[in-house]
């Protein structure tokens, strides 16, 4: 590939993505109607759902496939909090704060956007199952951590982790989804990409923080940690091509939002966590070129 064909694809990847966030970011600033509690319910429980549905039964997928890209997400995922753990030990930096703001990337409104656009459908399913793996430690032990107790409750009622269960039941025994419902998924999964990038402008747009130096400096270690786990962990597991290029990219994105929604929810120095996912969302786009350079 040329340099002009491969800034072209680059582009390609990243124009999309920083057009809809900030149009979303526009729109809350420009204080237009906008429900967020309507969006963020329905992009929950209806369109992310069809969306992991749809994505994991659309292309043929194997079980080994499937196995390999929980393992690196698992891996890339525990790997940056173990990491920065005994760090903010030393530092006397309250963990239960920043670990999981560390330790979980934004790999569902921003990774499987930029996943789709960088490897097409067979790229998103892969982005989808990473995203999946990770959804469940976010609802776990990311209010867990947040609260100091584990909610077995929240797990249960997340609506994503029983639409990856059924399209791994249809896709393990090998059995047709029937076409009705595979329209239907289809049809409002493909909403659901524009949600979360609209989404995640607006959310950025109605953060509310005092910025700290350590927040900004613990957003830039996020996006280090997020690339070495990436790097680190298709190297060991011997990944090659498209399944690489997923697992760094996923790996390497910013602070998940539902970071700073859990630690409100629970008062755990909001503000900081905001700032870290605000900060770590303008060095992701930042360093999104050269993530794309290493692995497109």
């Amino acid at each position: 590939m040329d340099l002009q064909a491969l800034l072209s694809g680059m582009v390609a990847v990243i124009a999309p993505v920083l057009v809809v966030a900030a149009l979303g970011f526009g729109w809350a600033r420009a204080k237009l109607p906008y429900d967020s509690a309507f969006i963020t319910t329905f992009a929950i429980n209806v369109s992310t759902p069809s969306l992991v549905f749809s994505a994991l039964t659309r292309l043929p997928l194997g079980g080994e496939q499937v196995w390999t890209m929980t393992v690196a997400a698992v891996a890339c995922i525990a790997l940056p909090g173990l990491v920065a753990l005994p760090m903010l030990l030393a530092a006397r930096i309250p963990w239960r704060v920043y670990v999981p703001a560390l330790s979980f990337p934004n790999c569902g409104n921003l990774g499987l956007p930029i996943c789709l656009f960088a490897f097409g459908e067979q790229g998103l399913s892969l982005g989808v199952m990473f995203f999946a793996a990770m959804a469940v430690g976010q609802f776990t032990l990311g209010p867990a951590l947040a609260s100091g107790r584990i909610n077995l409750k929240q797990l249960a009622t997340t609506p994503v982790l029983y639409s990856v269960a059924l399209a791994l039941t249809f896709q393990l025994t090998e059995t047709a989804v029937p076409r009705w419902i595979a329209n239907t998924t289809g049809l409002l999964g493909d909403c659901a990409v524009p949600l979360m990038l609209f989404s995640l402008g607006v959310a950025l747009a109605r953060l509310r923080f005092g910025g700290t130096a350590r927040a900004l400096l613990l957003s830039a270690l996020r996006i280090l940690l997020g690339a070495a786990a990436g790097f680190g962990v298709s190297w060991a597991m011997e990944l090659e091509g498209m399944m690489r290029g997923v697992v760094v990219l996923q790996s390497s994105m910013p602070v998940a939002v539902f970071n700073y929604l859990w630690a409100l929810r629970y008062n755990n120095s909001p503000e900081e966590v905001a700032a870290m996912v605000l900060g770590s969302t303008v060095l992701a786009f930042l360093t999104l070129p050269l993530l794309l350079l290493a692995v497109m």
